[in-house]
């Protein structure tokens, strides 16, 4: 649970300053000294450059890692929000009580399909406590709206890390 709170730290850190990480996983998590530090800004900059180049991201271009994009991140929506990195959050966070990470054994191409067409994935049943089970599901809610930092069930959601 101690990774968790420190990367729910680390997101509530960037998203104050405006900054969408849009990558969330494991890999870019380090574990350093007894805390965890999320890694790898380089797509968030990359989208941060790009809009102020041209002033949009492309619509249709999914970037990230298909394990754990949110719906509308992996359907390529170039409106990509803080709800993002809260969706990859409880991907992250169901991957770590469950042992494997939402849609495992897919394929690329259809864990991306998956993420946009299924309403949700299933709790661990691996999950010690169920009252974790429904936070890091809030934390994985489809619609964009229930999960997002605008929305008190998303900031519950990860606040539950803290």
């Amino acid at each position: 649970m101690r990774i968790l709170k420190d990367v729910a730290d680390a997101l509530a850190y960037a998203h104050a300053r405006g900054v969408v990480h849009r990558d969330i996983k494991p890999d870019n998590v380090l574990l350093s000294g007894h805390h965890a530090v999320v890694a790898d800004f380089g797509v968030a900059k990359a989208v941060s450059q790009a809009k102020t180049e041209s002033g949009l991201t492309s619509v249709g271009v999914a970037l990230g890692t298909p394990a754990y994009m949110a719906p509308e991140q992996a359907a390529g929506d170039p409106n990509i929000d803080a709800r993002a990195d809260i969706y990859a959050f409880g991907a992250m966070a169901y991957e770590m009580l469950a042992g494997r990470s939402p849609f495992a054994g897919l394929a690329p191409h259809q864990m991306l399909a998956a993420h946009v067409t299924e309403p949700s994935f299933r709790s661990p049943t691996a999950a010690p406590r169920c009252h974790l089970r429904s936070r890091r599901s809030s934390c994985c809610a489809w619609r964009r709206s229930t999960r997002g930092p605008g929305s008190a069930r998303g900031r519950k959601a990860l606040d539950f890390a803290r």
